[in-house]
């Protein structure tokens, strides 16, 4: 199944490291998103980095957000896993999902991945997900 939409997000930073010698600064940011769409609902998490977005930098994040809300109208919540990296030439790498046996409400035993894109200041998701069938 797939759940799609867009989504806003707030990054608040709570703590910054100048970079090593030679090194990348790091930061930890909050985060707070607003789901509409298939999803519908919020999420709040932390985000760990390395470097800068600017072009010919490297870099990488990693985070955790907890979704709470409602996925093609089964209410509850689950946890969203990222891991993603950028190297000098810009190419990226993203990976998001769901972290397993998070779910909870009528989202228990949800599964699936988190795709993300970013078109114009505007942040696109697509869900793809499973859901246990109902005994």
């Amino acid at each position: 199944m797939h759940a799609i939409g867009t989504f806003t997000v707030e990054i608040t930073p709570e703590a910054q490291a100048d970079a090593p010698a030679g090194g990348l600064p790091t930061a930890r940011m909050g985060i707070a998103k607003t789901f509409t769409g298939g999803m519908t609902g919020t999420a709040t998490g932390t985000m760990l980095s390395a470097g800068a977005p600017k072009p010919g930098q490297a870099g990488a994040y990693v985070a955790v957000d907890q979704f709470t809300g409602t996925v093609d109208g089964h209410g509850g919540g689950f946890a969203l896993l990222h891991r993603g990296t950028i190297d000098k030439a810009g190419t990226a790498d993203l990976s998001v999902v769901i972290a397993p046996d998070t779910g909870t409400g009528a989202l228990a035993g949800i599964a699936g991945t988190f795709g993300i894109e970013i078109e114009g200041g505007v942040h696109r998701y697509d869900l793809t997900y499973t859901l246990p069938a109902k005994p």
